[in-house]
């Protein structure tokens, strides 16, 4: 055990899929707002008023609807890198709209999402994800 802490190798790829799951299925909770036809319009007139966002009820439902269906398909590993661009975008919102650019107290778990999704997006979904058996049983066939 002790030679493993101490090995440079990194852990392996289900360490990959724990943090991809893990923050697809709490962001995903995050936007389950979506459905909530009341919270969307208190969201909606946060965003209006507050980060002067243009039509600010379609903005509430389309980050809703990215961090919900977004985050289903970062836990899914599946076209994890171009749902991780949506991902990165609405938590730059996030992070620099309406925490104005804090990385600390409240805005916290926007900027660590952002890292996450970021580094997601230049990793890749990893051996444990559907993108990972989809190409393979691709190369199987073809």
């Amino acid at each position: 055990m002790i030679k493993k802490l101490i090995s440079i190798k990194p852990f392996g790829q289900e360490t990959l899929a724990l943090i991809r799951c893990t923050a697809g299925i709490l962001i995903m909770l995050h936007g389950i707002k979506v459905f909530d036809s009341a919270g969307m319009n208190g969201m909606a007139g946060y965003l209006g008023r507050e980060i002067s966002l243009p039509l600010p009820l379609f903005m509430a439902y389309l980050a809703k609807g990215t961090e919900f269906f977004g985050g289903l398909l970062f836990a899914l590993g599946f076209l994890t890198r171009f749902v991780s661009i949506p991902l990165i975008i609405t938590m730059l919102v996030a992070v620099f709209g309406a925490h104005h650019g804090k990385i600390s107290g409240d805005a916290e778990h926007a900027f660590m999402y952002l890292l996450i999704f970021m580094a997601f997006f230049f990793i890749g979904s990893g051996k444990w994800s559907l993108d990972y058996l989809i190409r393979a049983s691709g190369r199987k066939s073809g």
